[in-house]
């Protein structure tokens, strides 16, 4: 809720980490009159049928200021160009994510250029070359093996130092 009211009771109720902060930038972007806002649990396609729900469209935005959620490993994996909010809060980069080659890296002062580009020319190949690379990175590399590879070279780590 973006009401003046509403803000300063957000803020009371949580000052160190409230929704206006987390969800800034996805709060500008459903602004816009060509975003089309699908609340989470509006639909027939929750749980494990949001990909399905993704797979209808071409491209998602992934927006958490502060944190890294999970929406931006399922964007790319349904297929779409993930237009992916990174800042130095919420480590996109750190994740392995790569600008135009395996999202389009957004945030509050070019978000409007990129979704423009998009728009102008969605048929370029390059969004299909970004949806296919994303989708091959999180599939490859962001998977239960991986992270199971990453917690054993973790614990030999911390091992190893004592």
């Amino acid at each position: 809720n973006t009401k003046f009211l509403s803000k300063i009771i957000n803020k009371i109720r949580n000052p160190e980490f409230n929704a206006l902060d987390v969800y800034r930038l996805r709060t500008k972007c459903n602004a816009l009159s060509y975003v089309d806002y699908t609340s989470t649990l509006q639909h027939k396609f929750v749980n494990d049928k949001y990909s399905d729900l993704l797979q209808k469209y071409r491209t998602s935005i992934a927006c958490s200021t502060l944190t890294f959620v999970v929406k931006m490993l399922e964007i790319p994996a349904a297929g779409c160009v993930s237009f992916l909010e990174v800042t130095k809060k919420n480590k996109c980069e750190y994740v392995g994510f790569q600008d135009e080659k395996t999202a389009v890296f957004i945030n509050e002062h070019n978000y409007c250029d990129k979704f423009e580009e998009f728009i102008s020319e969605p048929n370029n190949p390059k969004w299909e070359k970004i949806a296919t690379s994303g989708r091959k990175f999180v599939m490859e590399e962001m998977n239960n093996d991986k992270a199971v590879e990453s917690l054993v070279d973790l614990m030999k780590k911390v091992i190893a130092k004592n």
